[in-house]
């Protein structure tokens, strides 16, 4: 055996090897090609028709609630929610609960209520582990029934 023979039957499974990868290629650029053609020939999906959001419903506070909620956000929220429990009860519809010839007093002095026995005024004092509420002297009974209208809002 001369020096060529033994090259190529060295070389003979080398190019074996290079024949499958050359034929693979071939083939996997073929099935490329019948892809794109194929893809082409879809025809393009049509946007659905999506109906428009709805518009968000603005609630509109009449001035008295508007001041109510002013003077709520910056006495009582700090220890009130209106739909939920915090240090104090949620105000929401408060007055469904409590007259407002009730609640005028409370608001403006809860610690004299529950000195002087009021059963209601103790009742929430324990309720709410004998938590005195901040007092309200300053704020004027038109301010009060501007918070009670705000609280009778929910919102």
């Amino acid at each position: 055996m001369d020096s060529q023979e033994k090259i190529a039957k060295t070389l003979e499974p080398l190019t074996k090897v290079i024949a499958y990868v050359f034929g693979f290629l071939i083939t996997v650029v073929a099935i490329c090609f019948m892809l794109v053609f194929y893809i082409g020939t879809i025809p393009s999906a049509t946007p659905v028709e999506t109906s428009p959001a709805p518009e968000p419903v603005v609630v509109e506070l009449t001035e008295q609630e508007q001041l109510g909620k002013s003077l709520f956000n910056s006495n009582c929220a700090a220890c009130h929610k209106l739909n939920r429990k915090a240090v104090g009860p949620a105000l929401a519809g408060v007055t469904d609960k409590y007259e407002r010839e009730w609640l005028y007093p409370w608001i403006k002095n809860s610690a004299a209520m529950i000195a002087a026995g009021d059963p209601r005024a103790v009742a929430i004092y324990n309720e709410y582990n004998q938590s005195n509420m901040n007092a309200f002297p300053l704020l004027s009974d038109e301010e009060i029934e501007a918070i009670l209208v705000y609280t009778d809002t929910g919102k």
